[in-house]
């Protein structure tokens, strides 16, 4: 880190549009959305939480260069109750693409196609033809290699995409590698740039900030799933796993969502 931190920009005026070389992205939502059970909430003014949320980053990464907004689409935040990461994430997609859906809806649906017992989603593939049932007029792909597909991620996001990816979650929610002991979803929904450095703005069910993570970190823990968590595993029955395990169904794999 720096020994000498800029001072960060003033807060910027809500844009009409962000924009990314060639790309430009929708105006993004700063008007209040619920359904009958309060689960999805819209942010009075989601482009200054997302200024807020880079100029916080700058302060602490010490970054001598003013970070470059690439792209970003606001999705509201979702609490999830119980091991829901997954459906939590995906009604969040949902709902950036005005879909607003029940994560008891989800739930219901996943135990119904048999993919879940309590709400657990430990397969990729099983995540998305969910999706595609929930979500009208959307096209699913599954990516294999995070790593691999930067630039396929953030043209993606740029298009209005939404990534939904499984990661091991560190206690304050960052990406970490524990095997997939910690295994997590979470709906990417922007990327930033500063130097040589992406950063991909996420929400997960178990905060309403927006998170920003370090691409290359993300990857890396979505490649080290590869088993069971031993103190969940005492009690298996409570959670239906993909033929081959955690490694087959989640391991180095994700999701993009976009609207047709």
């Amino acid at each position: 880190m720096s020994s000498t931190v800029p001072v960060p920009p003033p807060p910027l005026a809500p844009p009409s549009t962000f924009q990314s070389g060639k790309e430009r992205v929708s105006p993004l939502p700063t008007h209040q959305l619920s359904d009958p059970k309060n689960e999805v909430l819209y942010e009075p003014n989601a482009e200054q939480e997302l200024v807020d949320t880079r100029n916080r980053l700058w302060e602490l990464e010490g970054w001598k260069d003013t970070p470059l907004l690439t792209v970003y689409q606001y999705i509201p935040p979702i609490l999830q109750n119980g091991p829901q990461c997954g459906l939590v994430a995906l009604a969040m997609a949902a709902a950036a693409y005005q879909t607003l859906i029940p994560v008891q809806k989800l739930l219901h649906e996943a135990q119904m196609r048999g993919y879940s017992y309590r709400g657990e989603m430990f397969s990729v593939d099983d995540m998305a033809s969910l999706a595609l049932a929930s979500i009208p007029n959307i096209s699913i792909q599954v990516i294999n290699g995070l790593l691999e597909k930067r630039d396929t991620v953030v043209h993606s996001l740029a298009r209005g995409g939404i990534l939904l990816v499984p990661y091991d979650a560190d206690r304050n929610h960052q990406p970490c590698c524990r095997k997939g002991h910690k295994a997590h979803w979470a709906a990417v929904c922007g990327a930033l740039v500063c130097s040589d450095k992406c950063l991909l703005a996420a929400r997960q069910g178990k905060s309403r900030r927006l998170m920003m993570w370090d691409y290359v970190q993300l990857a890396a823990s979505n490649n080290n799933l590869v088993e069971f968590s031993p103190e969940r595993g005492e009690d298996s029955s409570k959670y239906l796993l993909p033929e081959g395990g955690v490694q087959a169904g989640l391991c180095g794999r994700a999701i993009i969502l976009q609207c047709l």
